[in-house]
Parts: C-alpha cells; structure tokens; sequence
C-alpha cells in the first residue's frame, strides 16, 4: 500500500495519562505497553510506515522520556522522528498545533496513540483529496453510539453534523451509527485554524469550526478497530492478534510465548495467553487467555486465566488468579490465595485474596 505523493507526515498524540489502565500505566506510558512482543505505539509506526510515512512528530506530555528513548531519531526504522511535550494539557487539537513546527506544510495523517486498527490509510486520503476536503475522519459503525460522538454526513461523503453522546430522541431509525475512529488527513489550512498555545479539542471544538464552512469529510469503514483504553480491551486485543482479525499484524497461533521466557514442561500454556520475555511458568502451573509480563513468575501448580499482569510480578505456588485481574508492576499474589476479578493490584503491592 502506498499513500498519494505529500501525504508522508504524521502525528501520533500520545500525551494522555493512560488513568483508566492503571495500576499498568504508573510506570509505564499507555502507548508503551507491550502488544505480544512490541509497544503499542510501534504497531502504530508499522502502520503508518507500510503507507509511506516517513515522517512522525510524537506529541507527548506523560512520560515522555520512555517514547523518545525507545525510537531515538527514528534512523534505524528509516523514518524521521521528533518530539515535542505539551507544556499544560492543550487537547487534541492544542496539541496539533504545539507539534506544527515540526511538519512540513503538507497534509498530514493524525493518529490517537490508543487505537489499534487497520484502515486503509491511502482510501482515507483519496477521500480526502476527491472532496476537497481540509480535514478528513475515519468513522467506525456502532451498535450504540451513546456512549461516543455520532458523526452524519452527506451522500458524498462531507460531514454536515456532530452529535456529541446522542440520546434516543436524537437518533434517526434506520441510519447508521458511526463514530469518530480516531484517524484523520489534516491539510494545512485545517492546522492552520488551530489557535496555538490554547486548550483546544479537535472533536468539540476545530471540526465543528470547519464543518461549519464545510471543510469536513468522513469516510465509514468496516476494517478492525479498537480502542485499547481500558486493561479489558488491552487483553482483548492481544486476543484479536491471536486470532488474525487484525490485517497488517500476522497471527502467531492461538498463544504467544516469547522466545525469552521459561515455560515448565509440565506446565499448560491454554489459548489465549501471551507469556512476555523473560516470564517464567512453573511446573503444573496453567495460564490461559491473560497477559503474563515481562519479568513475571507464576509459581508452582498456580493457575491464571483473564487477568493482565505487568511487569515482575509473581503469583505464589498454588495461587488461583481468575478473571479481570489487574496486577501492577512488582505486585505479587501470596501462595494459595484466591482471587477474583475485577481486582486491581497496586504497583508493588501483595494481594492475599479471599
């Protein structure tokens, strides 16, 4: 796949405190989480890159440090990469604007640093130029929009209302229900609209602003999308992998075991699990649809199933670890407990169950 010559820059807006993934995002920004056996954010590079970007602007503001010391200068990817950190929270579109210095005055593709997806990046473009448009959304259908923005658009594809958490009386029987996914094609002018230095949402506040001159399109797509704000979508996307639904990103079976972590022989690594480096499974232990992290232990005869554990945590000899539970780094189950889902655990801190 190749995107129309000039479209070769883009923003990812990775600034957002990941609070609904916590305790996983205490030490750790959301988009450097692992995905199997990558960050996040670099599925998202990967993405982009297939498309022909060579060019990425990371807008930061939690954590930093840990992004840009992860991709450096971009050299070793062949792409250029810079960064910039939001001084205060400016929004998605504040946070467009701080990164303009760094663009060239060319459209450019922005992405939300916690949605995995497949869309065709070159079609959203096409859509884009065909219309005329200065801002361009990729939309995903819903069963129930209630919960998101409804976007309505013309025949041809321009966007003549938002509907910002629609209620029943505000939906038309029959239509589609489809939602802002996330990614868009910005032209220069749709930046240039942007006040700087401001707190600035692009969904509430610039699409509105050029909807209203009709400068906005939107193209529907049916292709996989999810976002991965929450520790219960993140498990689930690591199944979606698994399972092959996600295009660009080939399956490597119906579970993951890094080439770096120890598995007992005797142990049982069931459907579903995906045991990160340097993770250890001991013997008769079972681990089934979870995310063991790196650096993690699952002792003897303990057995693990839904839960998403971070990084270095060790579930005791014995210990039963069943549904949505959400272990922070350095956290630890005593032997023999029992314990239930929802449950977070504190970054090290030790849970004893029942």
């Amino acid at each position: 796949m190749s995107a129309p010559a000039g479209v070769r820059q883009a923003v990812i807006l990775v600034g957002g405190q990941g609070t609904r993934m916590r305790p996983l995002t205490d030490t750790l920004p959301k988009p450097m989480l692992p995905l199997l056996d990558l960050p996040f954010v670099e599925r998202q590079v990967h993405h982009l890159h297939r498309a022909g970007v060579d060019r990425i602007v990371f807008s930061c503001g939690y954590r930093p440090r840990e992004i840009e010391e992860y991709f450096g200068d971009g050299s070793s990817r062949g792409i250029e990469m810079g960064y910039v950190v939001d001084p205060e929270p400016l929004g998605t579109a504040g946070a467009i604007a701080n990164a303009s210095p760094l663009l060239l005055d060319e459209d450019v593709f922005v992405l939300n640093g916690d949605i995995l997806t497949d869309l065709d990046l070159a079609s959203l473009v096409a859509h884009h130029r065909g219309l005329g448009a200065e801002a361009t959304i990729a939309l995903t259908p819903v069963d129930d929009p209630s919960a998101f923005g409804l976007v309505r658009t013309d025949a041809d594809g321009r966007v003549t209302e938002f509907v910002e958490k629609p209620g029943p009386d505000q939906l038309i029987p029959g239509e589609p229900y489809r939602i802002n996914a996330g990614t868009y094609v910005l032209s220069p002018s749709a930046r240039a609209a942007i006040p700087v230095g401001q707190q600035v949402s692009i969904e509430r506040d610039t699409f509105p602003l050029l909807a209203a001159r009709g400068g906005v399109g939107a193209m529907g797509s049916d292709c996989y999308w999810r976002d991965i704000g929450t520790p219960a979508s993140y498990l689930d996307a690591h199944l979606d992998l698994l399972s092959g639904r996600v295009g660009f990103i080939a399956s490597p079976g119906d579970c993951w075991v890094s080439p770096e972590a120890s598995v007992h022989p005797s142990a049982i690594v069931a459907a579903g699990a995906c045991v990160g480096p340097g993770a250890s499974i001991g013997p008769a232990a079972v681990v089934g649809e979870c995310i063991i992290g790196s650096g993690s232990s699952v002792g003897e005869g303990a057995t693990v199933t839904g839960a998403v554990l971070g990084r270095d945590v060790t579930v005791g000899d014995g210990a039963t670890v069943m549904g949505l539970v959400v272990a922070g780094d350095g956290s630890s189950i005593v032997p023999a407990a029992v314990v239930h889902g929802p449950l977070s655990i504190a970054t090290g801190e030790s849970a004893s169950g029942a």
